[in-house]
């Protein structure tokens, strides 16, 4: 019976994991496209007739969405250390609870970043017809 247990327990922390690396991914993409956007935007290969310290903007918005994703992965990695503590010790604890917020937090924070990177881009356009 207690196999069983471990068994599901297991199973549930790769599915955890996997879920915690795809937002990863996810945000990780997000927020590395729009850094590429910005970057192509400055070397002129997409022509804009705003200022390039201009694109400064949405830049720290597209790379604060890139560091809160690492650091949600940062966070990801004690849920998962927590957890396999937790499983190897045979008990049931809720100390993974606390890195496990600070992850979806972290996330939201990368997804919120990459929307005002995506916001403050064609607020540019809209300044430069000024």
């Amino acid at each position: 019976m207690a196999n069983m247990e471990d068994g599901a327990r297991y199973a549930a922390l790769k599915l955890l994991a996997e879920a915690m690396a795809l937002g990863f991914k996810f945000l990780a993409w997000l927020n590395g496209l729009g850094v590429l956007l910005i970057l192509l935007s400055v070397v002129g290969v997409f022509e804009l007739d705003a200022y390039p310290h201009w694109l400064s903007f949405p830049l720290a918005g597209f790379l604060g969405g890139l560091a809160m994703a690492a650091l949600g992965l940062l966070w990801s990695c004690a849920v998962h250390s927590s957890y396999l503590g937790q499983m190897a010790q045979g008990r049931r604890g809720r100390s993974h609870w606390l890195p496990l917020f600070l992850t979806l937090i972290a996330y939201s924070l990368s997804l919120v970043a990459f929307i005002g990177g995506c916001w403050a881009f064609p607020c540019l356009a809209v300044l430069a017809h000024f």
